[in-house]
């Protein structure tokens, strides 16, 4: 099977997605049911990836591999971690590379000035994929550089949200990040303690809260345009539901003020000593910005709806 041929014709960007999504059931079933990963599909998306940004067809693969992903952890009768060691073993390291890559990228050119852009989509794409990664990681006792990669260089997603990318883009990241405060392990979630104990997300999360409460005190939230708004397929007309008050995008504001204040709190529990909890983290208080501070008030408003 030729793979490059599915997509060559594909420039339709619907039809591409439909392509993708049925060389994921594809792959996922020849996982599931051969227990073999196709090598003609794992050949294709080595060589996509690393052939960013030259390459044309990223979408397209991110698309695929989140398929799969997303396959994968539908299927309740399925060895789940099995099938995802599998599947993303070969890929670990690439997929490290490719984060540092697109990431790093010149977002401020005018190729992302569009969310309709080629540039856009594949930022989209990525962002889908983090997302099936870190629902993923769950299934894995010992997860795979990838699926903890977003924790541990979570600053590089922070600068793209300060960059020009479209607003679209910065409110799908801003979730992401809630996600990821809000994310517990298999572990954590049986026990029911309030904090985590499962010793590699402890570190991880100890690097995004860090990385966080450090852009907070540089004013980060003050570069973040709160006024966007949903519509219809782009238009200057609101959808329905559009959850906007006043000119801010609530939905945003929420999020912001959950990943401060849970960034706040676990860098608070995991503190050394008592006397970095009273001196360290009351300096981050004193040196948080206006618009921090602002958040903080407003989160006392909102945490009951969030």
């Amino acid at each position: 099977m030729k793979i490059s041929l599915l997509f060559c014709h594909c420039n339709d960007r619907l039809l591409s997605h439909m392509a993708s999504q049925s060389l994921a059931s594809l792959v996922y079933f020849q996982l599931k049911e051969e227990d073999a990963l196709n090598v003609t599909w794992l050949s294709f998306s080595l060589n996509t990836l690393l052939g960013f940004p030259g390459n044309a067809r990223v979408a397209d693969c991110l698309w695929t591999l989140t398929g799969i992903i997303k396959e994968t952890l539908k299927d309740a009768v399925a060895p789940r971690a099995g099938v995802l060691k599998k599947l993303l073993a070969p890929l670990d390291a690439v997929l490290e590379g490719f984060y540092n890559a697109i990431l790093l990228h010149h977002f401020d050119s005018h190729h992302y000035t569009s969310p309709y852009s080629e540039a856009a989509n594949n930022l989209i794409s990525f962002t889908d994929l983090l997302e099936a990664l870190l629902a993923s990681r769950i299934e894995l006792d010992f997860p795979l550089r990838c699926q903890r990669i977003l924790f541990l260089k979570v600053s590089y997603v922070l600068n793209l949200i300060n960059s020009s990318i479209p607003y679209v883009i910065k409110k799908k990241l801003i979730l992401l990040l809630k996600k990821c405060v809000l994310y517990k392990s298999r572990e954590d979630t049986k026990s029911g303690s309030l904090f985590l104990q499962t010793p590699s997300l402890c570190e991880d999360m100890l690097a995004l809260s860090n990385a966080i409460l450090q852009v907070v005190n540089l004013t980060w939230l003050n570069q973040i345009p709160l006024g966007g708004k949903s519509s219809y397929f782009g238009s200057n007309e609101a959808a329905p539901g559009d959850d906007s008050q006043d000119g801010f995008d609530q939905t945003v504001l929420r999020a912001l003020s959950l990943v401060v204040l849970k960034a706040l709190e676990f860098k608070i529990h995991n503190s050394a000593t008592e006397a970095e909890i009273k001196g360290n983290s009351h300096l981050k208080f004193r040196s948080l910005s206006s618009k921090s501070f602002q958040v903080f008030r407003f989160c006392s408003h909102v945490s009951l709806r969030l």
